[in-house]
């Protein structure tokens, strides 16, 4: 083989690998395998109450996008994760966001975590706070829960009674039902209808637009007006009629 030769076959040989280190190297760095780096941190505990509290928590990812759910996960022993109690935030946006926890024991020592699930499926933890609920200021309101009249396929009327206990103001009061057909132990973030706040006696409200042939559950709940202390009655269920 000639000199001529020769230095054809290298100069092949090397347009070969620096065309096959190119295609790596491009691979490489496609934002498909981009590595993803979650930050995530639990505030301290905010505007703590004998059953809510407010939890705020910050995330943040080396990919935009990149959270397919977060939100607090939190119980009474501590190290909590998804598996035990956790309230997942309505928007899976970065940064900072404030989390309420509701229907907490009163006068309890919490411990809480903020999580995040990436959209790969991976789960990640923050630090972990806690925190201790106060103990309520006045005693639990008494509830009568009647079942449920003039079901209909999409309606129904929901009744009860508040025995109030004598620290509580009726001008202070809010009161109704809420109800769910998911949820069998409904609170205030279900679906919700007031009652007329000047109602002393049995109280009625009319639960509409629900789904036919379905089984809801409800009970009737009472709270001051700030929110801070909510009191739920017995749970009774109904099914709304077929629509035809």
């Amino acid at each position: 083989m000639n000199n001529f030769t020769k230095s054809k076959c290298v100069l092949l040989l090397s347009m070969m690998f620096l065309s096959c280190s190119g295609e790596e190297e491009s691979k490489e760095d496609s934002p498909e395998n981009a590595k993803e780096v979650f930050e995530l941190q639990t505030l301290q505990a905010s505007d703590i109450r004998a059953t809510t509290v407010l939890v705020p928590s910050s995330v943040e990812s080396s990919i935009e996008k990149s959270v397919q759910s977060r939100g607090i996960c939190y119980n009474t022993i501590g190290n909590p994760n998804i598996k035990d109690l956790k309230v997942q935030n309505s928007e899976n946006m970065l940064g900072i966001y404030g989390t309420l926890l509701i229907d907490l024991q009163q006068n309890t020592k919490f411990y809480a975590k903020a999580y995040a699930v990436s959209n790969s499926g991976s789960t990640y933890y923050g630090n972990e706070i806690s925190f201790q609920t106060s103990k309520m200021t006045i005693p639990p309101t008494e509830f009568i829960t009647y079942d449920a009249a003039n079901i209909t396929f999409n309606s129904a009327i929901l009744s009860g009674v508040i025995f109030k206990n004598g620290n509580i103001r009726w001008d202070d009061l809010k009161m109704g039902f809420c109800y769910s057909a998911t949820n069998r132990s409904p609170n205030i973030t279900d679906s919700i209808v007031y009652a007329n706040s000047e109602v002393t006696e049995p109280f009625r409200v009319s639960a509409k637009n629900l789904n036919s042939k379905t089984t809801y559950y409800f009970r009737p709940f009472a709270s001051n007006f700030s929110g801070t202390e909510i009191y739920y009655g017995d749970i009774k269920t109904f099914t709304t009629t077929n629509s035809n």
